[in-house]
């Protein structure tokens, strides 16, 4: 491989349209670069995994983890800024599910322990809103072209009938309305 790309450097030497020697070409490009067994930052991080379910993990500092030794860490779940969930984590980095359904509210968590009574938080995490648990009635599929950046719609596949038929609404006067709509 190396001998063609000399070849074609000799033969071009010339052109126009050079920009480097042969002997920048070939020189290797790359560094050593040791990725570390783990980063030494305090943080936790929570995605959702739909309405009802939420993937979270979180890290601590090694000099933090020293001073949290003999503590019961927390994780508490947070929906539209009120407490919903307490849950004690025994190590001091790890991955958990948490179980709340909460479509459209916004949702986050802290890393705490609690000393004299009081939660001492640690880390908090993003903020986002939970995705729905409506199924769309529309007429229309919505899709996102990523490489042309632009919105096309298509007809659904589905059919008013097939909402009724698969349990989703009892009689055709339901169909306007959504499972959350009273």
């Amino acid at each position: 491989m190396n001998e063609i790309i000399k070849l074609s450097i000799q033969e071009d030497n010339l052109s126009s349209h050079i920009l480097h020697t042969k002997d920048e070409v070939l020189k290797p490009q790359t560094q050593d670069y040791q990725i570390p067994v783990r980063f030494d930052i305090t943080k936790i991080v929570i995605l959702p995994v739909n309405p009802s379910k939420f993937y979270t993990y979180w890290f601590i500092k090694e000099d933090l983890k020293k001073q949290l030794e003999n503590k019961t860490l927390r994780i508490k779940l947070f929906v539209e800024n009120q407490e919903v969930l307490d849950i004690p984590v025994s190590n001091t980095d790890g991955e958990m599910y948490l179980f709340y359904h909460a479509p459209f509210k916004e949702v986050f968590c802290i890393l705490c322990y609690l000393q004299d009574s009081k939660c001492i938080e640690i880390a908090r995490s993003n903020v986002f809103v939970a995705p729905s648990d409506i199924i769309s009635q529309g007429q229309e599929e919505v899709w996102y072209n990523k490489a042309k950046k632009e919105i096309n719609t298509k007809p659904s596949i589905y059919k008013d009938e097939d909402f009724i038929q698969f349990g989703i609404y009892a009689t055709k006067k339901h169909l306007n309305q959504t499972p959350t709509s009273k």
